[in-house]
């Protein structure tokens, strides 16, 4: 599909056309170029002013991806490209990776810096869970669907050879080694039901709630995602209770959660009621349609979109900003303006709200949180950098980080709306 927004080599001047190969200061102006002429720095807003308009985005790096070298140079270009927010898992290492590619970033543009979002649960959640099998009980003519359907290549198999002591001597044994690489697995799941001999088990957690208020505290964490079903309000309570006097660090606070039907509308607004003594910041909802599905395909954001239409139609909309997740991909912008949702504005019918910003005219939908596609673009690039240079900083790679800027700038940018090159 052709997007709305393109980048391609005119922009550059004539001297600089073609693959970058400096990897000193001139290749890190090519990227500072790039960046400054697409208008970023001038374009984005204060991450709060991006939800009122209906051009907030949110790079979610992934509620249980821990891959500390990813994330880093993942947050190092999304940033460079203006995203609002950036989403990770609750996890000191992890938050200090997102900051350290923020501040990355900013060294090579003055551009204003994302919030940093942590993500937990508040009971048993599809984000929330782990791949995990022993290698070793795997046949060795096992032809490894789970290797080759895993998106994030957090699936490695070797079959390695080892000598076996036995009454009549010697002998070479096979086995396959390997297995799940933890930190990459996010939980998407798409390796349990292609597994032939039903080897791959399911790992759950609930982030702590104690620890999670500690990280709150720190000075480099802006806002906290709960995702929840919505369908039970004690877990919720006893989580958001939790948290105590860690709230008052924050400058949003977001709940995702599924649509569950007719039910659903009314849910959020108990949950609203129970937060909102608490509440001091600005609160999001994250309407979560097919989770960590957006690198599948065109029809994996239906989904979210169809989950913005009802909302759109309730008459009690809980107060707060709507933002989608859950299947977004190249294909979410013109799904809602199909709909006309995109930035579309509405005026809150609460004068009283200002936690919130909706008593001023702003757009039902706030904006787009991308995940598994945002991923799946940026990886490419990053995967081809580390095959060459193995654990690298891709600011180390001029040549890699523009052509993976130029991926999430196409991304962003629809909703952004910058300018086309």
């Amino acid at each position: 599909m052709a997007l709305s927004f393109s980048i391609n080599a005119t922009i550059l001047p004539q001297r600089l056309q073609g693959k970058v190969r400096d990897r000193g200061n001139r290749g890190l102006e090519i990227v500072k170029h790039l960046v400054e002429k697409i208008e970023v720095p001038s374009i984005v807003s204060a991450p709060q002013e991006s939800l009122r308009k209906g051009n907030w985005v949110k790079l979610i790096c992934g509620a249980s991806f821990e891959d500390a070298v990813d994330i880093r140079n993942l947050s190092l270009v999304y940033t460079l490209a203006g995203v609002d927010c950036i989403d990770c898992a609750a996890d000191e290492s992890v938050v200090s990776a997102v900051n350290e590619g923020i501040e990355a970033a900013r060294e090579i543009v003055n551009i204003r810096r994302p919030w940093v979002m942590i993500s937990v649960n508040d009971d048993e959640d599809l984000h929330f869970r782990k791949a995990e099998f022993d290698p070793e009980d795997c046949p060795l003519d096992c032809l490894r669907p789970c290797e080759n359907v895993c998106p994030a290549n957090a699936i490695s198999l070797e079959e390695v050879g080892s000598r076996a002591e036995f009454s009549y001597g010697t002998d070479m044994l096979n086995a396959l080694k390997g297995g799940v690489i933890t930190e990459r697995c996010y939980g998407c799941g798409r390796c349990f039901p292609v597994c032939p001999y039903d080897k791959i088990k399911v790992v759950t957690y609930v982030r702590d709630a104690t620890a999670t208020a500690e990280l709150l505290e720190r000075n480099d964490v802006d806002a906290i995602e709960i995702h929840t079903s919505g369908r039970q309000m004690a877990p919720f309570k006893k989580l958001w209770d939790g948290l105590g006097n860690s709230l008052r660090f924050l400058k949003l606070v977001a709940v995702s959660l599924p649509y569950s039907g007719d039910s659903t509308v009314s849910s959020m607004n108990t949950m609203y009621s129970a937060m909102e003594p608490q509440l001091n910041c600005l609160n999001l909802w994250q309407l979560d349609g097919r989770p960590m599905s957006g690198d599948i395909g065109r029809g994996a954001t239906r989904e979210s979109i169809a989950f913005a239409v009802r909302l759109a139609a309730a008459k009690d909309k809980p107060n707060g900003f709507f933002q989608l997740a859950g299947g977004t991909n190249a294909h979410t912008v013109d799904g809602l303006k199909r709909e006309g949702l995109f930035q579309t504005t509405l005026v809150s019918d609460n004068s009283e709200d200002n936690k919130s910003m909706t008593s001023s005219p702003h757009s039902l939908i706030g904006g787009i949180a991308y995940g598994g596609y945002a991923r799946k673009i940026v990886g490419r690039v990053l995967r081809s950098m580390q095959s060459q240079h193995e654990f690298a900083c891709v600011e180390d790679h001029p040549e890699h980080l523009f052509e993976a800027l130029k991926e999430a700038l196409g991304l962003v940018g629809t909703v952004k709306r910058f300018p086309a090159g």
